[in-house]
């Protein structure tokens, strides 16, 4: 459910500070008085480099016992009430969660990030479910299914966003830090000094990219060169394979640089958009610039929206 979201947003460094769009700190949790704990990643390659700060609310010591929990439900009165008694008789802590009812009245989801460790681990407690379904089928008569599996926040606190192996960016965590949280005030968060100290290209008015992961419940905030020109495009381009290749180098050959791709199927088979935040400073003004583009892809590619991005 949350990697198909589009939740990112734009801001600038003041006063030391961050702010914190209401669209990603109510998703989040980042809200007033949340106690936020943060990581400082330096990423280089090729002789560039550039920093990324991970902003969570929970802290290192919890994140061995954190797993992603999904219940399927009967939409039906009482439904919510099962699966969470099912857990709290086994001390299990619901932290943050989302339930939807996939269709009204006879199916729901719970998705959710529980707390471990006053239980034990993941595996014991998918035993205890199949247990319970089979001794006293009354106590989940509205819970057809259980999923579990680790959550990823340790690995994107820890270790930054890398892949599965080691290639030319290389990621370093700056653990000079305080490891004390933060408070979100005023829906501001203040970059600790130590953070400040390590980035000698991060100042007041520098540009600032967030984006939120809901499945892991963390905040990415990558700092932007200061002569970054950003614009949100948003294309409507034919659901077939090489569609999106073809839209992607045809913004590279007019030196546009994508920082966020997201794409959606409007109608299967016919018609998807895609949706781009973009770096124009090297590409030139955006009206022609999407103006080349589209002319060089064709007819079957054409433009919904296009803004610049203002901080």
């Amino acid at each position: 459910m949350g990697q198909q979201m589009k939740l990112w947003d734009f801001g600038r460094v003041k006063d030391g500070k961050v702010r914190i769009g209401d669209k990603i700190c109510r998703r989040l949790g980042l809200e007033d008085g949340s106690q936020v704990y943060s990581t400082l990643f330096r990423y280089e390659q090729n002789g560039s480099r550039g920093h990324e700060m991970v902003l969570s609310t929970f802290g290192p010591e919890n994140y061995r016992e954190l797993c992603n929990l999904t219940f399927y439900m009967i939409d039906a009165p009482g439904a919510c009430a099962q699966a969470a008694k099912f857990l709290a008789d086994r001390n299990v802590d619901i932290l943050n969660s989302v339930s939807v009812s996939m269709t009204c009245g006879i199916s729901m989801v719970w998705k959710m990030l529980v707390d471990l460790s006053y239980y034990g681990d993941s595996t014991q407690l998918m035993e205890d479910f199949a247990s319970l379904r089979r001794t006293s089928p009354a106590a989940l008569s509205k819970v057809e299914g259980l999923e579990i599996n680790h959550s990823h926040i340790s690995d994107r606190y820890t270790k930054g966003m890398t892949g599965p192996t080691s290639g030319r960016i290389k990621v370093k965590p700056l653990r000079k830090v305080a490891r004390s949280p933060s408070l979100i005030s005023e829906g501001n968060f203040t970059i600790p000094k130590d953070y400040m100290e390590n980035m000698d290209d991060v100042k007041d008015g520098t540009p600032v990219m967030m984006v939120g992961d809901v499945d892991s419940w963390v905040l990415s905030m990558s700092f932007l060169p200061e002569d970054c020109r950003l614009a949100e495009i948003s294309l409507e381009i034919p659901d077939k394979p090489g569609a999106i290749y073809k839209a992607t180098e045809a913004l590279a050959a007019q030196e546009v640089n994508l920082l966020a791709v997201q794409s959606r199927v409007v109608v299967y088979g016919q018609i998807m958009s895609l949706d781009l935040v973009a770096d124009l400073h090297k590409a030139g003004d955006l009206d022609q610039v999407v103006a080349r583009v589209l002319d060089s892809l064709g007819g079957e590619f054409k433009l919904r929206s296009k803004w610049p991005v203002t901080f």
